[in-house]
């Protein structure tokens, strides 16, 4: 591997992670200061990880399409299709959100509310992000591309960001909304009844008009839904972690407030390593194999792990930071340093390793790997890193203990 090109992959990488975490800091500080509340109701926090990557896989997906569209000049023909279908997806997506909630809550045997009640904070929260994450979004990828700008580089990553900046907000309004009103199974009704009428009215126009552009609207919803689906599975993994164990990450403040950085950037240090996998592999330049022997994988794991040294140890910085803040000691602020750039090591490691050979698999199948690894490793990375993070304080705090 050429030396420029190491370099290059290594500081871009670097930049798109350090923007990312900029949102994830200020997640971090909702968590810690609505620490009371996730103490009393910590079912919000099975609720984070699934409800954060299922905003992430929509919007950025939507984004990634308006790019496209506007690259092709098809946008003003294409965007009612657009928006009809990431309503259909906001809310569809939201409620299968609120059912996994209600399963983690039934199978840790907690029982902090009904199906109704989950489904319902998580179509609220859903709702009162939209109202701000689709007009963003929209604006984004027309301004970057009308001052030059590729939508492809931008939007996606600064999607992600916002919605990790309007999760847990939304989601603390949206559970005191539920707790002050009466209208919870009304709300829900006319949700199913906006899903039920998207989907008559286009099938209803199909069968008027069979090459019309809403056949579009199918061709997103068949396509993102389950893969959307199926990637919420594996972060309701990491929220039913973050349940089980509540007492214990509360107990460390420094803790709780890097958890979203913390699995924002193993699912981005794994979709950088994805996405520079894919396109090699495409261009011949990287044979698959069992055993990865190309000089080339060496120096994309070595850039992981420099990527993860710097990125981890501003991680651990920023948690012991807030543990002091937080009146920790020095056996705090060392246990939440440690915590983190251990789990963060681990996580780069596993991460990496699954990246390569999920890309390979899927390229021998004859699977394009842009399609389908970056929602199933960023959903993959909430749970490795959740239960590397559990692991790791346990072994920690039982040293120092």
């Amino acid at each position: 591997m050429r030396l420029r090109e190491f370099k290059k992959d290594l500081l871009e990488g670097l930049f798109s992670l350090m923007l990312c975490n900029v949102g994830d800091f200020i997640s971090g500080f909702y968590l810690h200061y609505f620490k009371p509340l996730l103490e009393r109701v910590p079912i919000l926090l099975a609720l984070l990880p699934t409800a954060s990557d299922a905003r992430g896989d929509v919007y950025s997906s939507y984004g990634s399409r308006l790019g496209t569209l506007l690259h092709l000049g098809l946008y003003r023909r294409y965007i009612k299709v657009e928006l009809a279908s990431l309503i259909f997806l906001i809310i569809s997506v939201n409620l299968w959100v609120g059912f996994l909630t209600y399963v983690i809550d039934v199978v840790v045997g907690k029982s902090f509310g009904e199906l109704t009640s989950f489904a319902f904070i998580a179509f609220v929260s859903a709702v009162l992000s939209a109202l701000a994450m689709v007009p963003a979004t929209t604006f984004l990828a027309l301004a970057s591309f009308k001052r030059g700008l590729d939508p492809d580089n931008i939007v996606a990553p600064v999607a992600t960001l916002f919605g990790d900046i309007v999760t847990i907000p939304t989601i603390v309004c949206s559970y005191v909304i539920s707790q002050n009103v009466a209208w919870k199974h009304e709300v829900l009704v006319i949700a199913f009844a906006l899903l039920a009428a998207g989907m008559l009215s286009v099938i209803a126009w199909r069968l008027r008009c069979r090459e019309s552009a809403w056949g579009r609207y199918f061709k997103i919803i068949r396509e993102n839904l389950g893969v959307i689906a199926a990637s919420t599975c594996f972060s309701a993994v990491a929220g039913a972690i973050l349940f089980a164990n509540a007492s214990t990450f509360l107990t460390h403040p420094g803790i709780i407030a890097i958890v979203p950085a913390f699995l924002e950037d193993g699912g981005a240090i794994a979709c950088r390593f994805s996405a520079r996998l894919s396109t090699m592999l495409h261009l011949g330049r990287v044979k698959p194999s069992a055993v990865p022997r190309d000089p080339w994988i060496g120096a994309q794991f070595l850039i992981n792990y420099v990527h993860a040294a710097m990125i981890f140890t501003s991680l651990s910085s920023f948690g012991s930071a807030v543990a002091l803040a937080g009146g920790g000691g020095f056996i705090d602020v060392v246990t939440v340093f440690l915590t983190v750039e251990a789990a963060g090591f681990l996580l780069t490691t596993v991460v990496s390793v699954l990246t390569y050979y999920l890309a390979i698999v899927s390229f021998k199948k004859g699977l394009d790997p842009d399609n389908v690894l970056a929602p199933l490793l960023t959903s993959m990375a909430d749970a490795i890193g959740t239960a590397s993070l559990n692991f790791v304080l346990s072994l920690v705090a039982h040293y120092f203990g």
